[in-house]
């Protein structure tokens, strides 16, 4: 019987093996930059990721790790190996390089909840997504006081996206109607109703645009229709 000790170098030594082979596909230069940002890599993914990752996340936390250590050029370049994320390597550099919120939002991108956008009437190229159809939500969650906390924790992640243009840009909102829970009366009355969960945003982004000191808030695209 293998020791744990054994059992535990093997297990390191096959997300090393996995994150070289990635680096490989990418084209990323052997040297020592490349195995300390590989090592560090493969050290998040055992401790953050144990049952493993999407190769598109594990490309992002890649990208990521080229920020921490400010090589910029290589993080593009594996940027631009991702679609879609190629069409917007410029909003997820600024999304990796502000790394504090970067774990708690990996989840809603590798799901696609989060993710930039382009929409015409944008003046600002500052457009971001929010899909609720998307989110996964247990029947604890399935309630309006936790819902509306759940709600505010993910837009709380969010408004660094639009610190780099003082508040300008667009979110655009999907899947809001997923939200709607309904009371348990004879009533029937519903306690999420679209145009409140809107309301409960906008509140949101007036607040950041104080406690931020931006100039303006984000835009409100309802993008159910």
């Amino acid at each position: 019987m293998r020791s744990s000790a054994f059992q535990t170098l093997e297990k390191q030594d096959a997300w090393m093996v996995h994150v070289q082979e990635i680096f490989q596909s990418l084209e990323i230069p052997a040297g020592t930059m490349a195995d300390n940002v590989s090592a560090s890599v493969a050290a998040y993914c055992r401790q953050f990721h144990p049952r493993g990752v999407q190769r598109a996340d594990l490309v992002l936390l890649i990208a990521r790790a080229f920020c921490a250590v400010n090589d910029r050029g290589a993080a593009e370049h594996v940027l631009g190996s991702l679609k879609p994320h190629n069409r917007y390597i410029g909003r997820w550099m600024e999304i990796l390089s502000e790394l504090h919120h970067f774990p708690a939002l990996l989840p809603y991108f590798s799901l696609g909840v989060i993710r930039p956008a382009d929409w015409a009437g944008a003046q600002v190229d500052r457009m971001w997504t929010l899909d609720f159809s998307l989110l996964q939500l247990s029947d604890a969650e399935k309630h309006e006081m936790v819902l509306y906390r759940s709600i505010r924790a993910i837009i709380e992640h969010m408004f660094v996206f639009w610190d780099s243009s003082n508040g300008e840009g667009v979110l655009g909102l999907k899947g809001l109607s997923a939200l709607n829970l309904n009371e348990q009366s004879r009533r029937g009355q519903t306690v999420t109703a679209i145009d409140d969960l809107l309301e409960y945003i906008s509140d949101l982004f007036l607040q950041q645009k104080k406690d931020r000191a931006w100039q303006a808030v984000p835009s409100l695209l309802n993008l159910n229709g």
